[in-house]
């Protein structure tokens, strides 16, 4: 990824040297001038809620800039060259900071910043982590859950080679007793206990250690040793109840056992070679593999050998990663009131000279802020429901949580999947009939598909939720602002909740 912005940064550079200083801006401020070269500050956004809200504090002091097209994918954006001179030039740069950016910090890694005013609009709220709730698919949930099974390639037992060693005595020493209270809590309904049964069930074997090699498997049970050689029997595409596939991987003993499971299965959450494994399933039986086929409710777990308690412990509560944190902050007026005083803020100490005109500006946009939020509040406490339902991705999380809305959805804001599991629009049209919701959600520029499939089998109307991560051309064009869409989206949620 350096080596990728090094590059684009070079022809950045180039750009710089080329470019003519009589050379056009585009309607998005193609090349933002500095203050110092026409007495207005240059302000260079990512996407449109932050360039809104810039231009209305600014007005005619500054020169905005947003890089994300109009109608462009913001959670696939990815800069020019001419992009990343205009973050090089400008005197604010003006950020979300969540995942879907992560280039931005690649790119003012490789850019002179001294001077140079950064906001990141995630810092000026109290940000929540992203929220998986009932019904919704994950980004991480495990690969092999949606596959196209042409995509399905053979393996070998040397994929699986080293030494590993089963979850499951931490289960029973206490080690893994705070995944359990995760869960528990997440769940709402189940006690820690019963997730404690629940996984004694899951993860019980008696093979605490095994060996892996090309060829053959060495188990340990109670200290002792067996070793057993395996050949390979193919792949089986499985199916449960839920619409859930798993890609199991058959594993047939050759000659003498001794004891060892003559049928074996690995299932990885993987559908080919070549990926780095960091936990496997290992089913066992001697009665064949239909037998195992059949085992949904139980995953034998085994972690590299090398992994202490506390390891498995953080892979399986953290999966190894830092918190992600939901970053569509603006879409609760009441943060983006904050988010619009910390860059009043900001333009004030880089032009004193136009200070009173941005808290002037920023007090006026406020009031309005207000005045949507109360609209908002008012929908909400008239309403007879206080739970809508997304067929779509959910970037709502900060909006939901100001007004005390509950929600369902499809997927978390940020998740990069468009097509759901059969189980999830299953679950979205039933709980749209047993609450009598009268309307489905979809976001800005969505292709509206899953709305309107679930709108097919409810009667219950497709409407739109704004999320302003973006407008279309049209509306760019037009001066739509983050004002006129939270307005249209008092009405659609007035609806959505009668």
């Amino acid at each position: 990824m350096k080596k990728v912005f090094c590059l684009i940064i070079a022809a950045a550079l180039t750009l710089t040297a080329c470019s003519r200083p009589d050379e056009p801006a585009s309607d998005m401020g193609d090349s933002p001038p500095s203050a110092a070269e026409n007495e207005k500050i240059s302000v260079v956004t990512t996407i449109f809620p932050q360039y809104d809200f810039a231009r209305a504090i600014a007005g005619d002091n500054a020169e905005v800039t947003m890089l994300l097209p109009p109608a462009a994918e913001s959670h696939s954006y990815e800069p020019t060259p001419r992009d990343i001179m205009k973050v090089q030039e400008c005197d604010a740069f003006i950020y979300v900071g969540g995942e879907s950016e992560q280039w931005v910090e690649d790119v003012l890694e490789s850019v002179d910043t001294n001077g140079k005013k950064i906001i990141t609009l995630i810092d000026c709220v109290d940000a929540v982590e992203e929220e998986i709730v009932e019904g919704m698919e994950d980004d991480e949930d495990h690969d092999d859950e949606d596959f196209d099974d042409d995509d399905v390639k053979d393996r070998a037992l040397s994929d699986w080679a080293g030494e590993w060693k089963s979850a499951y005595p931490y289960l029973l020493d206490g080690t893994l007793d705070p995944y359990l209270e995760k869960l528990a809590e997440e769940d709402g309904t189940k006690t820690a206990e019963d997730f404690r049964a629940r996984y004694d069930y899951a993860y019980n074997t008696d093979a605490d250690k095994v060996t892996i090699d090309d060829s053959s498997i060495t188990y340990y049970v109670n200290g002792v040793a067996n070793k057993t050689r395996y050949e390979y029997g193919g792949f089986k595409i499985l199916l449960n109840e839920s619409g859930q596939k798993r890609v199991r991987y058959q594993f047939d003993a050759v000659g003498e056992t001794n004891g060892a499971p003559r049928y074996i299965e690995f299932s990885d959450h993987l559908i080919a070679p070549g990926e780095e494994i960091e936990h496997f399933h290992l089913y066992r039986s001697d009665e064949g593999h239909d037998a195992l086929s059949e085992e949904w409710e139980r995953w034998p777990t085994y972690y590299p050998a090398a992994y202490t308690g506390d390891d498995i412990l953080e892979e399986l509560t953290e999966g190894g990663e830092e918190p992600a944190y939901d970053e569509h902050v603006w879409t609760s007026p009441k943060n983006a009131k904050l988010i619009v005083q910390r860059l009043s803020d900001a333009f004030c100490e880089i032009d004193a000279a136009n200070a009173e005109t941005y808290r002037s500006n920023a007090d006026a946009y406020s009031l309005r802020l207000d005045e949507i939020d109360a609209k908002f509040q008012s929908i909400v406490d008239g309403a007879a429901r206080k739970t809508i339902v997304f067929g779509d991705r959910f970037p709502f999380r900060y909006f939901a949580d100001a007004y005390g809305l509950d929600y369902y959805a499809a997927f978390p804001g940020c998740s990069t999947e468009t097509e759901p599991s059969a189980a999830t629009v299953r679950f979205l049209i039933d709980k749209i009939n047993e609450e009598r919701i009268p309307a489905v959600f979809h976001i800005e520029l969505s292709n509206k598909r899953m709305a309107e499939t679930i709108s097919e089998a409810t009667g219950a109307e497709v409407l739109e939720l704004h999320a302003c991560h973006n407008i279309s051309k049209d509306d760019f064009a037009s001066g739509a602002n983050y004002l006129d869409i939270m307005t249209r989206n008092a009405e659609n949620l007035q609806k959505a909740l009668s």
